[in-house]
């Protein structure tokens, strides 16, 4: 299945508790449904299932793709990273 997304993108959540916040696509499973993570709420090792339809495209940073799939990479760097892209929304 084609989806909108791709791995790298940043995205912000459209519903549920996680509203308003933003993520990174670490992947995309065979039906469509985007694996994301934060590194604060969803850490590295455990990605959220989300519904593509309930998220919008902020960014696309294949740099921090890159960076996750180093071994040195902390959930609190990944946080910091994503977060940079806040003021792109305001």
């Amino acid at each position: 299945m084609d989806s909108l997304f791709q791995a790298g993108d940043i995205v912000q959540s459209l519903s549920g508790h996680d509203k308003n916040k933003l993520f990174l696509v670490l992947s995309i499973d065979k039906f469509g449904f985007l694996a994301i993570i934060n590194g604060r709420s969803r850490k590295i090792g455990y990605p959220k299932r989300k519904n593509p339809k309930h998220v919008k495209f902020v960014a696309n940073d294949e740099n921090l793709l890159k960076r996750l799939n180093s071994p040195t990479i902390t959930n609190a760097e990944l946080y910091k990273l994503i977060n940079a892209y806040k003021n792109n929304l305001e």
